[in-house]
């Protein structure tokens, strides 16, 4: 089974068939937010779009789209929309924006890169048939075998690929802080949980790395560069989704968003690298890791992190390593029950193991 830089390697031949040298393209679907996932995707995919010598000449987020502004900045090329875990009716904000996309360029080609696909509802995966169905050439990059079977069976005229996840395009990473906590756990408090972590035990940290609409730790916010602090506090938050008749501040805020992305772009960029590296920071701080997130899993894999990782209610986690980088080497728990056991077993391995080195150490 390939391994981290293999996925690299597809993903270069898989996009460069895509995107020849020298083509230019736009990229929508920012994710301003605090995940830091999509940020980290967002990061390596404009790192691997460099490295294939593909200039974005229009990106925004699901706010700022403007069909008329992407249409003058780009009057002909490829449209990617970003990667990541949103194609579905369960992140309605990034998916309305996809499906609008779609229909407001019916024959430019656009190219969803790498996601998994997940809907609740059939009537939601029927409207996409109809919005894709009336698309001239649309390519849907998945992430997993269960997808591309989704997309085959359900999403007839869509060219369907497999690709693995666009954060891969990163390479090796390098650990951001020392580990301060015998175990870190990472774990998801939104609707892809499937379950709460049990007890911990003591000294071991649990936390999660999104924010529920409070402020940034002082501590974390102050490890970020001073570019994203001001471009943070000068853009601001996004406006109210789902989106309705803006009021004057709401139309402010958008307007200032829209000027940012025009003459700003390296700035979002920025900010994207800023939150992918908190993630990474706060990773870091355990000897050992638990997650249920697949990006803090492909982190920990390129910074050489020992962790274990659990799946997602839509097993997303799994379907991602069983497609692309098999179980050699990778510490999967069925339940957070036995995650909890497989990393004190893991912490004393490592343990034993300094022991071990301390011992030759004395006696060499």
């Amino acid at each position: 089974m390939p391994v981290p830089d293999d996925c690299r390697a597809i993903l270069e031949r898989t996009w460069g068939a895509l995107l020849p040298p020298g083509s230019r393209c736009g990229l929508a679907l920012y994710p301003d937010h605090w995940n830091v996932g999509d940020a980290a995707i967002w990061w390596a995919t404009r790192r691997l779009l460099a490295d294939l010598d593909v200039t974005v000449a229009y990106a925004c987020d699901p706010w700022s789209y403007d069909p008329r502004a992407l249409g003058a900045s780009l009057p002909d090329g490829p449209i990617l929309l970003l990667g990541g875990g949103n194609c579905g009716d369960v992140y309605p904000r990034e998916h309305a924006c996809r499906l609008r996309i779609l229909a407001d360029f019916p024959e430019r080609r656009i190219i969803q890169l790498p996601q998994s696909i997940w809907f609740r509802t059939p009537a939601a995966i029927a409207t996409m048939a109809e919005v894709t169905g009336r698309h001239r050439d649309f390519v849907l990059l998945v992430r997993d075998h269960a997808s591309l079977d989704v997309a085959r069976a359900q999403l007839p005229g869509v060219t369907a690929m497999p690709c693995p996840d666009s954060m891969l395009a990163l390479g090796p990473l390098a650990r951001l802080a020392p580990a301060t906590v015998p175990v870190l756990a990472l774990w998801r408090r939104d609707s892809e949980s499937r379950g709460p972590l049990p007890a911990l035990p003591a000294g071991w940290v649990a936390r999660d790395w999104t924010l529920d609409g409070g402020p940034l730790p002082a501590t974390e916010a102050a490890q970020l560069s001073l570019a994203s602090r001001r471009f943070l506090d000068r853009v601001g938050a996004p406006p109210a989704w789902p989106p309705r008749p803006p009021a004057a501040d709401e139309a402010a805020r958008l307007s200032r968003r829209r000027i940012a992305w025009r003459h700003l772009p390296w700035l979002w960029d920025q900010l994207a690298e800023d939150r992918a590296r908190r993630g990474l920071r706060i990773l870091s701080q355990g000897r050992v890791v638990i997650t249920d997130r697949l990006h803090a899993h492909l982190l920990c894999l390129l910074a050489g992190i020992p962790h274990v990782v659990c799946d997602t209610a839509n097993g997303k986690v799994f379907a991602h390593r069983d497609a692309w980088l098999g179980r050699h080497g990778i510490r999967s728990a069925s339940s957070a029950e036995e995650a909890v056991d497989m990393a004190a077993s893991l912490l004393a391995a490592l343990d034993a193991a300094g022991d071990r080195a301390d011992e030759a150490a004395v006696s060499g």
